[in-house]
């Protein structure tokens, strides 16, 4: 029955992923935006001329940036600029604020819109650069930048604005976010690797723990490039790279909740089977109210936070419970995942202290390096599992192989052969086409007292290479006794059997060979006389001895 639920839940979340993806698309489609020649003129500073008009005032007045508040800030504010030759096509400009929401316009069009929120735990940036596209047609406009929800304790609110083409802001954005960048480029090679590795875990031992910490990576990779603000220059606008965080953010706890289904540990198990119905409401309440425009996104970003603090503390509470920090033999989460839960807790709490000591700017700083750590332990304890399993699954095998095999020949021993008529018995459709042959060697004691045990062995192996010859590749051998050998055929065509067993003995009778002698005796399951495997191997043993026996007498043995 969990199992089910488990699979259930695993559609559930592909189907909320590809949600996001439609969603994220739409956001995508702005009609706004076009693809734009690149030109390398040079990122310059556009910090002159602009009018500034607060909500205490009704007229502009005129100001140059960047803006500063002290203690008596305004709550909304607005600033523009007539717009002249140096808006055109593939032309931006660019600029910070923090915790604010944006929205610009070109005379009364609105053609860009930003709505940030104050979070210390996975937040949208507290101090965003945005980035508008210009075109030909908004000269002689007024390019109006709206301000909203701004409080006092940020102090700067809008920094240098500077004009340039998409070249020259990506080498601004490169500059500004590299710390940033570094990490978003090793979770994404992480990623990666990760990949590699789940294919391979998928193949090998068939289970699927990589593959969940594989799409978390990625998700958290997405995350952490929408960080660095570059995404933006591919995308075109601000508003597709919100959507974006915010879907990510919100699909965050879903891959790790089915990595931690996957727990050897019951009580982890199901602690994330009963929170996996979690992220799946939030979704449907993020873009539910957003749809329906009751709220942004961004006003709502809350209902994300409390989710993943819901699900990281119900995993961590669980993983303490179950003593798995004292890295017991049965803990789910070992050594090194121990460690990474811990540098992940402890970076999140260095970036709340951070943020609220330095003007509530940059909440994820160090946050993304613990998330990198965290990844990277948990793949290294999962790749170990992974591997500690199959050299087990293969250790096992080994010993399976030389419990079952005869160490002379090469075949089945004797208990092998016990297993497969027990196999054969619980299957009646391989009982209905079972076909056995009993071998017995001849004068392999004489050998022995004669040339020596090892001739005799000799003796063994040549009888065992000639059975192999012909049945080898039709039905299953055993040795189950020191000059015994059993062939058990379960094929659908008994024919088969029998035409390779006159061909067998008519190629002795021509061949004239003198170091195959044996006696031999074969029997095809019969529905009337035969209750099980059993009865039908007792009559080829018995043809078998009547063979041995009429060997014997003719060459006057006893």
């Amino acid at each position: 029955m969990k199992k089910a639920r488990a699979l259930n839940y695993n559609l559930i979340y592909t189907i909320v992923a590809i949600i996001g993806i439609v969603v994220t698309i739409a956001a995508s489609l702005n009609p706004y935006e076009k693809d734009v020649t690149m030109m390398r003129n040079g990122a310059v500073a556009y910090n002159t001329g602009w009018e500034l008009k607060s909500n205490r005032a009704n007229t502009y007045d005129m100001c140059n940036l960047p803006l500063n508040l002290n203690k008596n800030a305004y709550i909304d504010m607005s600033v523009r600029k007539l717009l002249g030759s140096e808006s055109r096509d593939g032309t931006y400009i660019m600029f910070r604020t923090k915790h604010a929401e944006v929205h610009v316009f070109a005379d009364d069009k609105e053609i860009y819109s930003y709505g940030d929120m104050e979070s210390p735990l996975f937040p949208l940036p507290g101090s965003a650069w945005i980035l508008v596209p210009l075109h030909d047609t908004y000269e002689g406009q007024y390019l109006t930048i709206n301000l909203h929800r701004i409080e006092s304790k940020y102090g700067g609110i809008m920094e240098q604005v500077f004009i340039g083409d998409r070249g020259d802001m990506i080498e601004k954005l490169l500059a500004d976010n590299l710390l940033e960048i570094i990490c978003c480029m090793a979770i994404g090679f992480l990623a990666v690797i990760l990949l590699v590795a789940s294919i391979a875990e998928i193949h090998i031992v068939h289970t699927y723990n990589l593959l969940h910490l594989t799409v978390f990576t990625t998700v958290a990779f997405i995350w952490s490039a929408n960080e660095t603000h570059c995404t933006q220059l591919f995308f075109g606008n601000m508003e597709t790279i919100s959507i974006l965080t915010y879907e990510a953010i919100a699909f965050l706890p879903m891959p790790m909740l089915s990595y931690y289904k996957n727990s050897r540990h019951k009580s982890v198990r199901d602690t994330a089977d009963r929170l996996s119905i979690v992220p799946v409401i939030n979704f449907i309440l993020l873009n539910g109210l957003h749809f329906l425009g009751i709220f942004d996104m961004s006003q709502i970003l809350i209902l994300t936070h409390i989710c993943i603090l819901t699900v990281m503390g119900g995993i961590c509470i669980t993983n303490l419970r179950a003593g798995i920090i004292k890295n017991r033999k049965d803990n789910t989460l070992p050594e090194f995942g121990a460690i990474g839960f811990v540098v992940l807790a402890v970076s999140i709490l260095i970036d709340i202290v951070h943020y609220y000591m330095t003007s509530f700017v940059d909440a994820s700083k160090y946050s993304r390096v613990g998330l990198f750590v965290f990844i990277l332990m948990l793949a290294i304890d999962t790749i170990h599992s992974t591997l500690t399993e199959e050299i087990n699954i293969r250790k096992a095998d080994i010993y399976k192989s030389v419990a079952f095999t005869d160490s002379l020949t090469g075949l089945g021993n004797r208990q092998a052969y016990e297993q497969e008529i027990e196999k054969i018995d619980a299957r009646e459709e391989m009982l209905d086409h079972l076909v056995v042959g009993i071998l017995d060697m001849n004068n392999l004691k004489r050998t022995n007292d004669s040339m020596g045990h090892a001739e005799g062995d000799r003796y063994i192996i040549s009888i065992s290479g000639f059975i192999q010859k012909y049945f080898g590749k039709i039905a299953k051998i055993y040795r189950i006794g020191g000059d015994e050998f059993a062939v058990l055929f379960t094929g659908r065509d008994s024919d088969i059997y029998f035409e390779t067993e006159a061909n067998m003995f008519d190629d002795i009778m021509k061949e004239g060979r003198q170091d195959i002698n044996f006696a031999y005796g074969s029997a095809i399951y019969n529905h009337i006389t035969d209750k099980n495997a059993g009865d039908t191997i007792r009559r080829a043993e018995a043809k078998m001895y009547d063979s041995k026996h009429k060997y014997k007498h003719k060459a006057g043995q006893p």
